[in-house]
């Protein structure tokens, strides 16, 4: 099912701020409460350990569940993420080939959007998991 343009919009914002840029988020797919991107595991988000930081994870897991919210988005209206609850199944290390990031609604509402989000690996086995709530607003709410 397409997305209305204002709801496509947001998106596209998104993908074009520095964090999204920084984090090098590419969009593969989208459709009413569901978003598919792609991101490169890149040296500098590394830990001392030399496997992806939670904090990237975190980052990218965030950035699926809030834009899956987003193709559900009313004109005039954005969301922002009240809480974000991470599952770290396996360790992500450096990679060649992208990671695939889903994100699902799992119910909309006018008030709350409950999402969940995975980061897989090219075999398609999951390496985290999320769950969110997002708080939907109004453009004029902006602060």
């Amino acid at each position: 099912m397409a997305i209305a343009p204002a709801a496509m919009a947001l998106i596209e914002d998104h993908l074009d701020a520095p964090m999204s840029r920084l984090l090098g988020l590419k969009l593969i797919a989208v459709a009413a409460g569901e978003i598919t991107m792609q991101a490169d595991p890149q040296a500098m988000f590394r830990n001392r350990l030399g496997v992806m930081h939670g904090g990237y994870i975190a980052a990218l897991l965030d950035c699926a569940c809030g834009l899956a919210g987003s193709t559900l988005m009313p004109e005039a209206t954005f969301s922002v993420t009240a809480e974000l609850k991470i599952a770290y199944l396996r360790k992500i290390e450096m990679s060649p080939s992208p990671l695939t990031l889903v994100g699902r609604v799992q119910k909309g509402g006018r008030q709350l959007v409950f999402t969940e989000g995975v980061i897989r690996d090219p075999a398609g086995r999951d390496l985290a998991t999320a769950t969110s709530t997002l708080i939907v607003q109004s453009m004029g709410e902006r602060s």
